[in-house]
């Protein structure tokens, strides 16, 4: 791996955390992703006695006891290591609740420096702290109970000048319920100066879903915004396609604001030149899957991909709601269509992984279907720069942004989406179709086999008769006005480009000022 220990002074880097009546080494990591250092944590140490070397084994373990645990390396672990590494750093972005006791940390650190009370160290820490909500349910965020927090916690606190009391309040959602649990989201949004979700959709279920934070504010004005998510277009974009977009664009394409009149180049691409790279996209596809347990597959076909992690409410089997229509489909010689699906449960997600087994089951039953193991970035990067359609039906209210569609759409995939997350702001007739749903954030819930019903009647209907439609020169042009669309309007828009600037100019900068303002920056010259 291209890692390495942080040492110093010839020795590795170690920086403590207290875990109740315990203290954790904690071994610190370092990956240079381009112009960025990364630091990982790491609690397999020696000197650790082998309860505190596992912390870090796994991600998103489900124990709360363990939870807690990491959330202190995280937290309280990351700031100090942060402090050991000599970074000076004013603003702090919160992602998910896990990381909330990076504002408490902050808060010890200034009072202990600039010898203030809690309530100015609170004031002068919420004002460089940045918070992002990606959880559209409230199952989502970490609940710990009082005894747990009190056992892992209650001497840390004492060194903060924040009593327990204070410290539970501050992440409960009924404030002075003393049975009540802290509540990871609501303790970072209540240490946060800004807070947002990850589409402009999750911005408004996250204000409902957590606006009692915020007590006798109306929900339009539950202070929580949205920074819609983007992908890293050079990752994910075909070296075919980023020719295309060098070529017509310019060197720099992915760089490009979206209202940069240089993406109207997209339009000036030859038809003929995208459909043929784009076919052998395809192509390379259906190769690759052939090593893979896809071999019969049409290189030629209407091509659709589902590929994401398997959880109940992506509803990967909800085309499997009309046996006789699905049949229908996939024997159509005329207009053949097939389909791959790849993607991975978590291990303790039970009905995930029968959704699973379902898909598989059907794979191995229809030669038209196939199901691609293994799931990783490679797969992923085949799928979604080889596909026609990408498939996502989630359940509306459920899909708090969602990625996949839009490496998708950079390459010149259509999307085939429920109006849910990042297609909800995202969808127009001219790049894709949408799932109607009936779910609104008053009457919340989904008829599946309503859904369904649209989904068979698009795939039935009006996605086959654009893609097979053929001029006298043999080409869909049609779909490849769509596919230039596609990639003209959504590759710019949902680009880590563009979130990058926008957390810089919605949260970054805003955050930096303030923090100067509180005299805490010199001189900021940002």
């Amino acid at each position: 791996m291209p890692i390495r220990r942080v040492e110093q002074d010839g020795k590795p880097l170690l920086v403590e955390a207290p875990i109740g009546n315990e203290t954790v080494q904690i071994g610190v990591w370092r990956a240079q992703v381009g112009k960025v250092p990364l630091f990982l944590l790491d609690t397999d140490v020696e000197g650790n006695p082998a309860h505190l070397r596992t912390i870090t084994d796994r991600l998103y373990v489900p124990e709360p006891d363990k939870r807690l645990r990491q959330e202190i390396v995280l937290g309280i672990g990351g700031m100090r290591a942060l402090k050991s590494l000599g970074i000076a750093a004013t603003v702090f972005h919160m992602n998910e609740g896990h990381s909330a006791l990076v504002g408490v940390e902050r808060i010890r650190e200034l009072r202990l420096e600039r010898q203030l009370t809690f309530e100015e160290a609170r004031l002068v820490a919420r004002a460089g702290i940045v918070f992002t909500t990606h959880t559209p349910i409230a199952a989502g965020s970490d609940f710990f109970d009082p005894g747990l927090v009190w056992d892992l916690l209650g001497p840390y606190l004492s060194q903060t000048g924040l009593s327990f009391e204070r410290f539970m309040d501050l992440g409960r959602e009924k404030p002075g319920d003393p049975r009540g649990q802290l509540i990871s989201t609501y303790l970072a949004l209540r240490l946060a100066d800004v807070s947002v979700g990850v589409s402009r959709l999750h911005g408004a279920v996250s204000r409902r879903l957590w606006k009692d934070a915020w007590p006798g504010i109306k929900e339009a004005h539950v202070p929580i915004g949205a920074v819609t998510n983007g992908v890293h277009l050079p990752t994910w974009v075909a070296d075919e396609i980023a020719g295309l977009l060098s070529d017509y664009v310019g060197r720099s394409w992915w760089e490009l604001k979206a209202d940069d009149p240089a993406w109207a180049g997209v339009d000036r691409i030859p038809d003929e030149q995208l459909w043929t790279i784009h076919c052998e996209l395809r192509h390379r596809l259906v190769r690759y899957s052939s090593t893979r347990g896809g071999e019969h597959l049409d290189p030629d076909a209407l091509t659709i991909a589902f590929s994401r992690r398997f959880a109940p409410y992506k509803r990967a089997t909800l085309l499997l709601s009309d046996r006789e229509r699905r049949s229908k489909l996939l024997t159509n010689t005329r207009q053949p269509i097939q389909f791959i699906f790849s993607g991975k449960a978590h291990p303790a997600d039970q009905p995930g992984k029968a959704l699973l087994h379902d898909i598989v089951e059907l794979a191995r039953a229809e030669d038209h279907v196939t199901f691609l193991e293994d799931y990783d970035i490679d797969v992923a990067r085949h799928l979604v720069q080889g596909a026609d359609i990408w498939l996502n039906n989630p359940r509306r209210f459920l899909e708090a942004s969602g990625t996949s569609g839009m490496k998708a759409a950079a390459n010149g995939v259509l999307n085939l989406s429920g109006l849910d997350g990042w297609w909800d702001e995202a969808y127009s007739p001219e790049v894709g179709w949408a799932i109607p749903s009936g779910a609104t954030l008053d009457r919340q819930g989904t008829d599946d086999l309503a859904e369904a019903e649209a989904l068979y009647r698009l795939l039935e209907r009006e996605v086959p008769g654009v893609y097979f439609e053929r001029a006298a020169d043999g080409l869909p042009h049609r779909w490849i006005t769509m596919m230039k669309a596609s990639i003209r309007r959504l590759a710019p828009e949902f680009s880590a480009t563009r979130m990058v600037f926008d957390y810089f100019a919605e949260a970054y900068a805003p955050a930096a000022r303030r923090v100067q303002q509180l005299r805490l920056l010199p001189d900021w010259g940002g």
